[in-house]
């Protein structure tokens, strides 16, 4: 039987899940308990783009939340690489070739969450003693001890259409461009 999986997306979601877990390594938290309505129905098309030493990595989305449920869905070149599907309590992996080891899918989460949510939702949903603040088209969430964790720009003004992007004190970047199904 031939494998059916192209070398190219081989690599891809090989550089994917290098960037991916240095990322990661140092910042495995855990879930925040934000549920899926506060984010209210929203379908968008994204592409990721995480930048990590030097390297640069990019992926197609898409990102869909209604009442009960986020749902992402990651794919490239047509082939479905993973699902997450998270309830406010728990993030289940589903259809894919499904994310490398080691990736945690509660950073995956977090970072949209911090990204999307509305900011009283994302403030309730903080560990205790962080904080969430907004100003001037940026978002900061602070550790307890008062570190800039996450600094986020929106730069239309609207996370679920235009660019945004996500710097992390675990020396990272997200930048997703997300256009939002009418």
């Amino acid at each position: 039987m031939q494998n059916s999986v192209p070398n190219a997306v081989r690599l891809r979601i090989a550089l994917l899940a290098a960037l991916l877990l240095t990322a990661c390594a140092a910042f495995a938290p855990g879930l925040w308990r934000l549920p899926p309505a506060a984010l209210g129905e929203h379908l968008a098309q994204q592409r990721l783009v995480i930048e990590r030493a030097g390297q640069v990595q990019a992926l197609e989305v898409v990102l869909q939340s209604d009442a009960t449920a986020v749902r992402l869905i990651g794919d490239a070149l047509a082939v479905r690489l993973f699902t997450l599907d998270y309830d406010g309590a728990r993030v289940v992996e589903g259809p894919g070739l499904g994310l490398p080891a080691g990736l945690p899918p509660a950073l995956i989460v977090n970072d949209l969450l911090a990204v999307h949510a509305p900011l009283p939702a994302l403030r309730a949903a903080l560990p205790a003693g962080w904080q969430a603040d907004e100003a001037g088209g940026v978002r900061t969430v602070r550790d307890a001890h008062g570190r800039a964790m996450q600094t986020i720009t929106y730069g239309d003004g609207a996370p679920w259409q235009g660019r945004s992007e996500l710097v992390s004190a675990h020396g990272y970047r997200l930048t997703i461009d997300s256009t939002e199904a009418p």
